[in-house]
Parts: structure tokens; sequence; C-alpha cells
């Protein structure tokens, strides 16, 4: 076994450990601690670090210490252990599964790794839908990868008095489409990726889903529409980005607003129609036809505002179909308008700081933060504006446009820092780079994806990611913002589990910034 792990080999490790695990614990082959990591904030009050050098012991709760004994022996004789059941001596004695491993390495004491993962939920509690993010991202790495294909959308209309369930849905969709991959995009409207499979089944799909819900007792017509995924002449960037869009029409308009968008085309189809609107969107970014609204984060701590996030609002533009500023940012990155569109953001955001004397994050695109010439534009901005240099401005980097060259986004952060504007890594969590890109980057704060919020004052998986995500942003050296916490449960949770600050409508929702009226 090799004596260190180097860079994306540690990464991948630290990812297949905690897709398992709960807690993860190294000791000595007398129990003492050498190393943890995990959710040990959510189970035992403190953070990991806080349980280096203590007996592992303390972690089991007193009825099983005899059990544990018992493991740990047979560890060490065989070098291994299989998953065994313990309780923890947290609060609600949670019951997991122990393993381990006994780590050998030259001129080195024996180490013995352990693990303690949830027990599992069986597999027919529960439709293994996946997110509609990992989806998107799957598909993304089918164009990257120049993968022939097609993702099927499929619409679920239950009919008058039937009422179909996103399990009853869910289920029924695994077994039409037992080798793809699916997922529900918005309530009724699902994407299937077939894998490997022949381009042309997804009439069958659908009709095979109305009878597989007709024999649950569900009545519900469904509809469907493919989008070849071939770019036919666009880039992989342009394709992917296309992508993204057309799932967020499918998911706010249904098959009737992907025809609207030109997206029956496929992807080069929608991208041809888009181009139609670069002047008018170009207009607008230009004359500034957008306002920014302000939205408090606070510190978890003491409820006190630690800055405002700027975001965007667009105002509409005829002809031009537009529903959110999702789509505003979307359209201006494939149209290549996205680097003029942050910097106009980046010059409102510094106005409206330095008028009201506070602290503002603004958005930048992945794509802008990979470019030389945004970078210099912006450093230009923030190094000559009064509330850059008075250290009132902080950068978040979203991922609305995947993130190909690491170094150069490195470069970024590492000269906004150098003049003392905070960098911030947004959505943390949400896609399969983070860890990378977080070990790449100088990042002073780490925004947790919101879609990990939502139950999370609840012990279970969810609360297990979010510990896990916390340790790793700490780790790094960065403070973690929360975002879409709406409920007082939510932030004791986040506040037990180490999370600096929080972002939602239980602390305010968008609006002006204090004083500006």
């Amino acid at each position: 076994m090799p004596q260190a792990l180097q860079g994306d080999t540690r990464d991948r490790f630290v990812g297949f450990a905690f897709a398992a695990a709960e807690l993860l614990v190294e000791i000595t082959v007398d129990g003492h601690i050498t190393y943890a990591a995990g959710a040990f904030r959510s189970r035992f009050g403190q953070a990991a670090e806080a349980y280096v050098g203590t007996d592992v012991r303390g972690l089991i709760a007193p009825g099983d210490q005899f059990a544990l004994e018992a493991g740990l022996r047979t560890l060490q004789d065989y070098g291994r252990l299989a998953p065994m059941t313990i309780r923890l001596a947290d609060r609600q004695r949670t019951a997991i599964a122990l393993a381990g491993l006994v780590l050998t390495v030259a001129n080195v004491a024996p180490r013995l790794c352990l693990s303690f993962a949830l027990l599992p939920v069986p597999l027919d509690s529960t439709p293994t839908l996946i997110s509609a993010l990992g989806f998107a991202r799957t598909a993304d790495a089918r164009i990257r990868d120049n993968a022939a294909g097609e993702i099927g959308l499929l619409e679920v209309v239950a009919q008058a008095g039937s009422r179909a369930s996103r399990d009853d849905i869910g289920f029924a969709l695994e077994r039409v489409a037992p080798d793809g991959c699916t997922t529900e995009i918005a309530p009724g409207r699902y994407g299937v990726l077939q894998l490997g499979r022949p381009a042309n089944e997804l009439a069958a799909i659908a009709q095979a889903l109305e009878d597989a819900l007709r024999g649950q007792g569900v009545q519900a017509g469904v509809s469907a529409q493919a989008i070849q995924l071939d770019g036919h002449g666009l880039s992989t960037s342009q394709a992917a980005r296309a992508l993204r869009q057309a799932l967020g029409v499918f998911a706010r308009k249904g098959l009737a607003g992907v025809q609207q968008a030109g997206l029956g085309g496929g992807l080069a189809g929608y991208v041809a129609q888009a181009t139609q609107h670069v002047a008018a969107l170009g207009a607008a970014i230009q004359a500034g036809r957008f306002d920014l609204a302000y939205q408090p984060i606070v510190s978890l701590r003491d409820g006190r505002v630690h800055h405002y996030e700027a975001l965007l609002r667009p105002h509409p533009i005829p002809g031009c179909p537009l529903d959110s500023p999702q789509d505003f940012v979307l359209l201006a990155e494939t149209l290549g308008l996205i680097e003029r569109l942050d910097l106009a953001v980046a010059t409102l955001a510094c106005a409206a700081a330095q008028a009201a004397g506070v602290a503002v994050a603004f958005n930048i695109s992945g794509q802008s933060a990979q470019s030389a010439y945004f970078r210099n534009d912006l450093l230009l901005l923030l190094s000559t504006h009064a509330a850059g240099k008075a250290g009132r401005m902080m950068v978040e980097m979203t991922e609305t446009a995947e993130v190909e060259d690491v170094a150069a986004v490195a470069q970024t952060a590492t000269a906004l820092r150098k003049i003392g504007v905070k960098f911030c890594l947004d959505d943390f969590g949400a896609g399969t780079a983070d860890v990378r890109i977080l070990r790449a980057l100088p990042t002073d704060v780490v925004k947790l994806d919101g879609s990990y919020i939502p139950g999370i004052g609840q012990p279970g998986r969810e609360r297990a990611f979010v510990s896990g995500m916390v340790d790793i942003a700490r780790a790094s050296g960065a403070a973690v913002v929360a975002e879409r916490v709406e409920a007082e449960a939510e932030a004791e949770a986040l506040r037990a589990l180490g999370v600096d600050f929080g972002q939602g409508w239980l602390f305010g929702r968008p609006g002006k910034l204090p004083g500006r009226g």
C-alpha cells in the first residue's frame, strides 16, 4: 500500500470513503484516534478534530463496548473486519455498520482504519431516481465523450379523478427503463437517458409507462419528446449549455415550452433559434436593463448580517422568451455574452455596496472565471473602485458552465485575493468535481448547495452528507455558508454542524440594501 495518496488519487479515495461512511476513524492498536472525519459534530456535538487523541471506545454506546472489543480483536487477527452492527454513544444511540481494515506502512506502527456507515435502506422503500443535476451531468458527460444518443422527456398527466404520486411514477420508470438513468425534473415531468441502447425506444417507454401506471391503478397519459445529444456542429460546451437550458425550459413549461424554444430540432436547433436574440440580449446588457436584489447572509452564531448577495433580476426583453434569471444567464453563456453580463453586474454591485456602506457578494460564471480577458477587466474594476479597495466585495463563482480550465480559475481567485477581494465557491456538493476544484482553488468561502438543506433538521443521510461537506470545506480553511434556509430547525441543525453563515427566507428575502429605500 502506498505511504501517501496524492492529487486526484487521494480525492478519489476520500470520495469513495464518504460515499459509504458517516464517520471515518483511524486508530492505534490500543484504540487511540489518530485521524477523524465525517459527521462528528451532528452526532456528538464537536468537530472531528476534537476527537483526535481520544479513545475510540468513547464513540460507542456503553452496552456495545464488549462487541467493539471483539470486533477490534478480529480486525487485528485477520486484517479486516466485515460490517457488524453496533450503536453509537450519541443521544439517539444510532445503530450503524462498523467495518475495518488494518493499514500497514513500512517503518510506521500499524493503524486500524474504521468506517461507520448508516444501515442500508431497503431497496424497495423508494425508487432510485437520481437528482436532476446528476442527470444533467451524466448527459453532459455523454456530450463531451461524443457519444450518440438522446434524452427522453416524459410528461405525465393524470386523468380527472386519478392521482400519480412521485413514487408511483418512479417505480414504474424503474420497470420500463431498467438500463437507463431517470430523474424527476419537475412534478409530472421526467427525464430518461438510455445508456448503450438504441435511440428510438422513447415511444415504447412512454407507452410502457402508461401501462405500468395503469397496473398500479393510476389512469394517466404520457407524452414524450426526444432531444438528440449530437450537437451538429456545436462545440461541446455550447451543446452542454443548451442541454441545461432544455431541461430548465421543460421543468417550467413542459413539452409545449420545449417546442416553443426550438428544442424540437435538437440542441443545435435551440442554439440556432437563440442566436436570433443575440442583438437584443447584447443591447439589454449594454443598457443595464436589469436590477439587482440583495439578500442578507447572516452569522448563525449571533444572527448579525455579515454581507449581502446581489441577485440578478433581468427586465423583460421584447421577443426574447426569458422567464427567469437562470434563463438570462444560460442564454448569455450560450451566445458568448456572459463576460459582458458579469462585468455589468459587478459594476452595479460595487456602486450599491459603496452607497450603502455594506459588504456585497456578486456572482460570476465559471465560464467567465476561466477567461484571462475577463480577469483583467474585473481586477481593474475592483482595484480602482472604492468598494473594492475598502474590502467590501466578494466574488461567488457559479458552475452554470462547466469548469474545464481549473488552473485559469485558480489564477482568477488568487489575483482577486491579492487585492483584498474574497473568493467564494458556490453550490458546493452539486457536482462530481467539487473536491478537485476546492483543492485547486484558494477559497475564502464555500457555499453549500441548497438542495441538501430541506430536512436537514432530521438525522439521516442528508445530514451526514452535509456534515462531511462541512468538514471538507473547513479543512480547506474556508468559512461555510448554507443557502435556502427557511426554518429555524434547519438553522439550528446547521449551527450544530459548524456552518458559519445562513442565507434564505428565514433571514430575509431579496430586496433593497439598507438605506437604499
